[in-house]
This record gives structure tokens, C-alpha cells and sequence, in this order.
């Protein structure tokens, strides 16, 4: 690829990846006089990747106190978010974990949380298995479990959330949106300008930020790179309500860990009211590339989620009506956020910024600020030191 095109538009930033991520960065610099162009290969707020869809948990606990701190370091991010929307963007319902006390999991462990909320002094209330089937519509819980209720938790209406990023985008004069944009080429030559090419149009720009997702390696190919990354296929189902139950969002600890971990959310009124969402926390299938994903849960998840709503709780019908999946994209090492530039070897690599994986929506709007703190600075004041990326050859 060579700039032949004298035409061709320059943007001060391009972002590639127009999903939560891509759409908070864009949000951030739209404050900006930095001209940007987003690119998205599908619509925007699609079903096809990471976002796919209406709702994530919102919590502060982690067994890391680094993403406990930048969950926290979230709130006024999500706060000046709202201002923009009366949607209602979290439902701060609450967070409850339980189980056994000495499991952990992707997600962390219950007696780890604990103690990283005592040293970031974040409010909490232990229980005990009886004080869990009495505050909460769960039963038949193990005398030995354990857990806490943590009130800042809640539920992120997803759907609102990329609507209301894509609404400041749209109005602001300095961002320039283009959905079913498939990027094809990119390439980043040693004067420092980096020429991208998506449906035989060329743009160019100094900066560029890559957020997409699972399709993360297609857009690393052009640089003979690639990252370590698993895309778990997941996942959940929805369940009639029986009685006029009321839930936090909430997760349980337990063994065998490939069968009995789930979590749950409370009725949302965007989202099938009249039913209770419930997920088993585990894979249907890890998957290399996004075009395997199936639309359809296992059977076998399903059973395991079903099993779990029978035994434990109340107020539902035990038999699930609505079903869906997503893709989660995690490092195959730390299972946490991928945030990190380019290596030295690719030319302008220090203003190739690359965002992909993790348990993230939590984190979006402030995600958003720290990639377009480092379009415009080099640096954020947040602490991303944990999340540089291994990137692998071709």
C-alpha cells in the first residue's frame, strides 16, 4: 500500500472499533479539537461482538486492588455520562457475592474482595448462609458459604449506555462516524503518517486507536503481530418471575468450578421485563476467530443453568424462555484489560494505541478517557501498568 492518493482525508485520530470502547474514546476527544474518524464494520451498537447484549454488572470488588481502584476511579465518569441521557444508565440495585469462601475464579474470590475493600475503605456488609436466604430469594445455600452485599454494585443498561456515546458523537462537529466500514489495510510508514484503508477509501492520520474487540488479531495481522488472547463464546437465559422477588446483581463461588459458577441480574424494564436474567460463568466454547460464534447456548449450559435455578432459587419458573450468547474476549494470561501501544519494531508505534479483552463494561467511559489521554498526551494518570499486552510475531 503506498499514499498515491493525494485526496485522501486526514484525520487527526482514527479510532478502528466503533463498540463501547471505541465510542467512549471518540466521546472523550470530541472535548477535543482533535479531528477523529470512528470506523465500525458493522452498525453501531451491533450484536456481533463483545457488546453484544442489553446488560453488564457494575461492581467495585476485585481481588486486585489496582481494578478495584479504577472501578471507583469510574463513578464520576459514569456520573457526567448520565447528564447527557435520562435513560438511567446504572441501576445501582447493589452486588452480592456468596459462596465458598475458599474458591476464586476469574472474577476474583470472595475472601480477596473483601480484603481490598478493608484497604480501599469501601463499605460493605458480610453474610452468612442464613442471613443470604433471608435478605435475598435464594435457598438451599450450604451452611458453610459465606459473602457480602456491596451497595455501589448494580446493573449497566449497555444498550443506553452506547446510544448515549454515540448521540455526543454524532453532534459533535470534530468526529466523524462511518459504520459497515471493514478495514482492510493498514499501514504505518516511517515519515509517521499511518494510512488506512476500509472499503477501497484511504484516510490517514498520526494517531490511531484500535478497539475492536474479538476481531482484535485481524487488525494486528497488518503490523505481523498478534495477541494471546481466548474468546470465550457464553452464554444466558432468561426466567419468568413466579413472585414479586427483588434481586441485586449477584455471582456464586463454587465447586466444580466448569459447572457451578453463575451469576444473575434483577428485572430490567429494557430488557424482557417480567423475567430474571441468569448465566452460568463459564464457556460454551472457546473460539479463535468471531465468525464462530452460534446464536444458540449449549444445551448442556443451559441445563447447568437451569439445575442451578431449581435448587436455588425462588420465585421463578425453573424452565428459561428467552436465551442468548456473547463473545469475551480475555488474555489467555491475567484474564484482565489488554491496554497497551504498539512494540518499538512498528514504525510510529508509540501513537498506535491498542485496547482489547477483559470484564470491561464497567470501565467504559473512563476507558474512554485514558485512550484519548493517550492520543493527546502520550500518558493518562491512571494506573494501566498492569495491562501491557505480550504481542506475539506471525
Amino acid at each position: 500500500m503506498t499514499n498515491n492518493n493525494q485526496n485522501m482525508k486526514y484525520y487527526d485520530t482514527i479510532i478502528i472499533g466503533g463498540g463501547p470502547m471505541g465510542l467512549a474514546t471518540a466521546a472523550e476527544l470530541s472535548k477535543s479539537n482533535c479531528q477523529t474518524l470512528l470506523l465500525e464494520r458493522f452498525s453501531f451498537i451491533n450484536q456481533n461482538g463483545s457488546s453484544a447484549g442489553l446488560s453488564r454488572q457494575f461492581r467495585v470488588q476485585y481481588a486486585q486492588d489496582y481494578m478495584a481502584q479504577l472501578a471507583l476511579d469510574s463513578i464520576p465518569y459514569w456520573e457526567e455520562l448520565q447528564t447527557k441521557t435520562d435513560e438511567t444508565l446504572i441501576d445501582h440495585v447493589g452486588s452480592l457475592w456468596f459462596g465458598s469462601p475458599d474458591i476464586s475464579s476469574q472474577e476474583g474470590g470472595i475472601k480477596a474482595a473483601m480484603d481490598v475493600m478493608d484497604k480501599l475503605n469501601i463499605p460493605y456488609d458480610p453474610l452468612k448462609a442464613a442471613d443470604i436466604e433471608n435478605r435475598f430469594p435464594f435457598k438451599n445455600i450450604p451452611e458453610d458459604y459465606i459473602g457480602f452485599f456491596q451497595k455501589d454494585g448494580g446493573i449497566i443498561n449497555l444498550k443506553a449506555t452506547q446510544e448515549s456515546l454515540l448521540s455526543i458523537c454524532r453532534d459533535a462537529k470534530n468526529v466523524d462516524l462511518l459504520d459497515n466500514h471493514k478495514v482492510t489495510g493498514i499501514e504505518s510508514l516511517e515519515n509517521g503518517e499511518i494510512i488506512v484503508t476500509a472499503n477501497d477509501q484511504q484516510f490517514t492520520t498520526g494517531k490511531l486507536v484500535l478497539s475492536p474487540g474479538a476481531y482484535i488479531n485481524e487488525l494486528l495481522k497488518h503490523f505481523d503481530l498478534s495477541v494471546m488472547v481466548d474468546i470465550w463464546e457464553m452464554s444466558s437465559a432468561y426466567y419468568k418471575k413466579t413472585a414479586d422477588i427483588k434481586l441485586p446483581t449477584w455471582f456464586v463461588f463454587q465447586e466444580p468450578q466448569d459447572t457451578s459458577l453463575f451469576y444473575g441480574f434483577p428485572e430490567e424494564d429494557w430488557a424482557n421485563p417480567g423475567y430474571i436474567r441468569v448465566a452460568p460463568d463459564i464457556p460454551d466454547k472457546i473460539i479463535e476467530d468471531p465468525s464462530e460464534r452460534s446464536p444458540f447456548p449449549s444445551e448442556k449450559s443451559l441445563g447447568y443453568n437451569e439445575a442451578w435455578v431449581r435448587n436455588h432459587m425462588v420465585g421463578l419458573d425453573c424452565e428459561s424462555t428467552h436465551t442468548a450468547t456473547c463473545l469475551i474476549t480475555l488474555s489467555e494470561n491475567s484474564k484482565e484489560l489488554l491496554l497497551d501501544t504498539l512494540l518499538p519494531s512498528v514504525n510510529n508505534h508509540q501513537n498506535i494505541i491498542v485496547y482489547t479483552g477483559g470484564w470491561a463494561a464497567k470501565f467504559i467511559p473512563l476507558l474512554g478517557k485514558i485512550l484519548s489521554d493517550l492520543v493527546l498526551t502520550g500518558t493518562t494518570e491512571y494506573n494501566i501498568s498492569n495491562f501491557k499486552i505480550n504481542y506475539k510475531p506471525l
